[in-house]
């Protein structure tokens, strides 16, 4: 186990060492979790699921169009940040 230290910011905001972020292959926009056990925390960057692997998953009679599912995606995407836009105003 590799010990990497780290400072918290007054926004409580923690940086992630370089040469951590390349080795774990972190980029600018990752999510976390936060895994709380005892006074412990466990920080676990969320996995990020391609498109073509939930594809894989979907099991239908009909075939499914992979361009009909990104346009639904996109419109359903795009109602939520307009959403969550409007709500914050």
């Amino acid at each position: 186990m590799e010990l990497v230290s780290g400072k918290m910011t007054s926004k409580g905001q923690i940086t992630i060492p370089k040469e951590l972020r390349e080795k774990l292959g972190l980029s600018e926009g990752d999510q976390f979790k936060f895994l709380i056990e005892n006074d412990e925390v466990r920080i676990e960057p969320v996995k990020k699921k391609l498109l073509s692997q939930a594809i894989g998953r979907i099991t239908s009679k009909e075939e499914i169009n992979l361009e009909k599912v990104r346009e639904i995606c996109h419109k359903e995407a795009s109602k939520h940040i307009l959403y969550k836009g409007l709500k914050h105003e």
